[in-house]
Formats: C-alpha cells, structure tokens, sequence
C-alpha cells in the first residue's frame, strides 16, 4: 500500500487533497483572511489597535446572543419564539445600557 491510502471495509480510498475539500474546511476562514488583507492594504486605520478594539466591543453583543442561542439550542428547547426573545432581550440591553 502506499502512503496516503486507506484500507476502509476492504476498499481502497486515497487521501487526497483538493481543492474542493480545503474550501469546504477553510474556505470562510481564507475569505475572513482575504477581506482582512485587502482592508489593511486601502485602509491604513484598520489595523490600528482604537479601530480592533471598537471592531471587538461591536460584536461582543452578537457573541454573547449567539452563545445564548447555542445553550437553547443544545438544550433542546429550540422553536419559533426564540429568535424574538433574542431581539427581545438585545433592545432591552441597549435601552437598559443608554440609560445608564
């Protein structure tokens, strides 16, 4: 046998790499590196440590719903009123947030 191949309920498969099964692993995060490059090439305040951190303090909302979202969802209690009560609860924030 050679290397890169598996013997698989007596079949043969190769272990090879292409290219449509490193997009469908890595495709989003090359994407995520591209728009980065590209940004930081036409945009000289992106890399800038004020602009990251405000990048950061932006999606910590959607963080955290999302994490919320995952306990709903590996808890099994999923159904249609939980995307409100997740828009619910992100105006709430806000609101309770401006008032101080």
């Amino acid at each position: 046998m050679s290397a890169g191949t598996e013997v698989l309920a007596g079949k043969k498969y190769q272990n090879t790499f292409t290219f449509k099964k490193i997009w469908n692993q890595l495709g989003m995060l090359l994407v995520l590196v591209a728009i980065c490059i590209i940004l930081a090439i036409f945009a000289p305040n992106f890399t800038d440590t004020n602009n990251i951190l405000n990048i950061l303090k932006q999606s910590s909302v959607n963080g955290i719903l999302a994490a919320g979202m995952t306990l709903v969802i590996l808890t099994g209690g999923i159904d249609l009123s939980v995307g409100s009560t997740i828009a619910l609860a992100g105006v709430v924030s806000v609101l309770l947030s401006k008032m101080g």
